[in-house]
């Protein structure tokens, strides 16, 4: 690797949960999941409410912040919000851990792929995506990885 690449995080290097099971918001239990959908709903809601043209400062405000989720704020994934994968809706609600741009693969499959090809270019060449690490559930494995895909802070 020259010195003008950049290095990246591999894909889920330094991502780790934390045990929430005081937090009742990320429980998987079926009072919970029907509760975090009826939030969901009522934040979809609000988030179009402040998709608004020459909005008042206290809206455009609103909007910047739910535009800009920083790690520990609760967070839902939008771009996904019509499906109905149900699965997908819970692992979309939760603790925003971290959001970055890094590897798309591993340095391990990464290797594996230039063994089989190598005409694929160095790693300067290597593709990068830009995930997003959300705890949806109370348990520290609860964490899914994301891409292509967009989040929202959920005001709290």
């Amino acid at each position: 690797m020259n010195e003008t690449t950049t290095r990246y995080p591999q894909p889920r290097e330094g991502i780790s949960g934390a045990a929430r099971t005081e937090d009742d918001l990320l429980s998987l239990n079926d009072k919970a999941i029907a509760r975090r959908f009826m939030m969901m709903g009522t934040v979809r809601a609000l988030h179009s409410a402040v998709l608004v043209g020459n909005p008042a400062p206290k809206v455009a405000a609103m909007y910047a912040r739910m535009t800009d989720p920083r790690p520990g704020d609760l967070v839902m994934e939008i771009t996904s919000s019509g499906r109905r994968d149900i699965d997908a809706k819970i692992k979309g609600f939760g603790i925003l851990i971290d959001h970055r741009e890094e590897w798309m693969t591993t340095d391990e499959e990464w290797t594996a792929m230039l063994a089989e090809d190598p005409g694929l270019c160095d790693e300067a060449g290597r593709s990068h995506d830009h995930a997003w690490y959300v705890q949806y559930g109370p348990a520290p494995e609860d964490v899914c990885r994301w891409v292509n895909c967009e989040f929202i802070a959920i005001p709290t």
